[in-house]
């Protein structure tokens, strides 16, 4: 319903970003008959837009999510252009020019730009300590996150992912949720699971997203993914060791067991995979929560509003608990990152026990 809404007032503003740039021609004087052009390319350019978030498999084509993109983009850059240029409001062939021209590169740069960005995988490898109630052995794994397979991830990224994590094959591979959403086809979805069966990985676990929920047909997708090599877990628990426990929870979008009826009065430590950093519930055995979801806004600007829905954006939060997020592989909607990382984290894991802590640190 979110997402929804948000599509809602993103095409809201662009009906009212192209109103305005018609207001804006007629102040500049153009000819009638080159708005009524540009008119019919601002329909064409909307019209390819609604088309990218239609129901399956016309939207999800990767040709019409680079129209999309572009026209996005020219859109925003040729409308504030236009408030520029009313500076000199002469509307000549050669202002009209200028204008579209301007127009085309710069938006042409960041679409190129941002599309890179979306398909330029970086790893980050991270070393923390956790104070603990238990004595535990190092633990090492690696995060993956939002791909939302079929936007910004295909086959091509997908090989280039898998001969990243087979440079550690027995490090656990966790995916951290929304490994498809609304627009990822099964055959998307088949040459990932394909390329897992068919990888030297020796443990791959999943916890759902919420965008996996958005796909109508989530129970056969999750079928899909049972039948492979990832093991699929929902408010379930793998053994670390005696007295550590690794949690991967049901995503809040859906119901699900509270935290406190999962870990009880365990007597052991755990680490919490959940999909959203929301970090609303609370128990003081949890050590860690790793989780994904907000992309670290994906686009700069939007990472401070991202920041009011959630205390940890990316990267490691000093919360309670304290969390890792990762930025994701993937983007949603369009192929487009801009000032933000698609990412792999490789974790370590160290504990120091409560009963090794010095008195004067305790």
């Amino acid at each position: 319903m979110l997402l929804k809404l948000i599509l809602i007032l993103v095409l809201a503003g662009i009906l009212a970003g192209l109103v305005a740039q018609q207001h804006l021609l007629e102040r500049s004087h153009v000819a009638s008959g080159i708005r009524k052009k540009i008119q019919i390319f601002d329909g064409i350019a909307v019209l390819i837009f609604i088309v990218r978030f239609m129901p399956l498999p016309l939207g999800s084509t990767q040709l019409v999510q680079a129209l999309a993109l572009g026209v996005l983009v020219f859109l925003a850059v040729s409308t504030l252009l236009l408030l520029l240029f009313q500076l000199r409001p002469t509307g000549t062939r050669t202002w009209l020019f200028c204008w579209l021209s301007l127009s085309v590169l710069l938006s042409g740069g960041i679409s190129v730009t941002g599309w890179r960005q979306a398909h330029t995988l970086a790893v980050h490898d991270l070393q923390l300590t956790l104070s603990s109630r238990f004595p535990h052995a190092e633990l090492q794994f690696t995060v993956i996150s939002d791909l939302h397979l079929g936007t910004s991830v295909n086959a091509k990224e997908i090989n280039a992912l898998i001969r990243l994590l087979e440079q550690t094959p027995k490090q656990p591979v966790i995916i951290a949720g929304d490994l498809f959403d609304e627009y990822t086809t099964p055959k998307q979805l088949q040459e990932f699971l394909d390329a897992v069966n068919h990888s030297q990985l020796e443990t791959v676990y999943m916890a759902a997203g919420n965008h996996e929920y958005h796909q109508r047909r989530y129970e056969a997708y999750f079928q899909q993914i049972q039948a492979s090599r990832i093991v699929l877990l929902r408010d379930q628990t793998i053994a670390i060791d005696e007295h550590l426990q690794l949690l991967f929870r049901q995503d809040r979008s859906q119901p699900r067991l509270a935290l406190n009826d999962l870990i009880g009065n365990s007597n052991a430590d755990w680490i919490v995979v959940d999909h959203q950093p929301k970090l609303k519930e609370k128990n003081p055995a949890v050590l860690l929560q790793v989780s994904g979801h907000t992309h670290a806004g994906q686009v700069a600007p939007f990472s401070l509003v991202v920041g009011l829905a959630y205390p940890c954006v990316a990267g490691r939060c000093d919360t309670q608990p304290q969390a890792l997020v990762t930025s994701g592989m993937g983007a949603w909607g369009l192929p487009f990152r801009l000032g933000t990382e698609s990412e792999i984290l490789r974790v370590t894991l160290h504990f120091q026990a409560q009963s090794e802590i010095p008195a004067d640190n305790a």
